[in-house]
């Protein structure tokens, strides 16, 4: 355990200066609070089988990574509450059915050699080099098939296009 003594007069005189640190990584003031605070609840609760030999740079190091984990948290949070804020309703099922069936039939209904370039390269996510050595084309026939598909795909599915949204 750390001297709380030792740390709370370090915190009183850097409080400041650590904020502004986990400021410059968070972007947020009280996120930064926040970060500064848990660091030395946690200094005062945890027991070290090591002596700290420089705690300033113990606490800065700290502050670094804790804000560095608040903010991933942040992002893991905010790209789940945007897939999460449409509650599914039973026309919104019955819409995305109907555009999906839509979709699978006009990728259906593509010449033979787009709708392979387009399962392997999109469907499928294979880089472009990769499908070219598959189907034994160039690299640049990928390109133009799939630019072909698209302009097929586009003009095909505009009505599709105006639904969505």
């Amino acid at each position: 355990m750390v001297d709380s003594l030792l740390l709370e007069e370090m915190f009183l005189k850097h409080y400041q200066e650590w904020c502004l640190l986990s400021f410059s990584y968070t972007a947020n003031l009280d996120d930064s609070k926040d970060v500064v605070q848990s660091i030395f609840i946690k200094l005062l609760q945890k027991e070290f089988d090591t002596p700290i030999w420089d705690l300033k740079k113990y606490i800065n190091a700290s502050i670094r990574n804790e804000s560095l984990k608040k903010i991933k948290r942040d992002q893991r949070t905010f790209s789940l509450k945007n897939y999460s804020t449409e509650v599914p309703s039973y026309e919104s099922e019955l819409i995305r059915s109907e555009i999906s069936k839509t979709l699978f039939k006009e990728i259906d209904a593509l010449p033979e050699q787009n709708k392979k370039v387009f399962e392997l390269c999109i469907l499928e996510g294979i880089k472009y080099e990769n499908a070219a050595e598959i189907m034994g084309i160039t690299v640049n026939t990928v390109k133009y098939h799939l630019k072909k598909t698209f302009k097929i795909l586009r003009l095909n599915l505009r009505d599709v296009y105006l639904w969505m949204f």
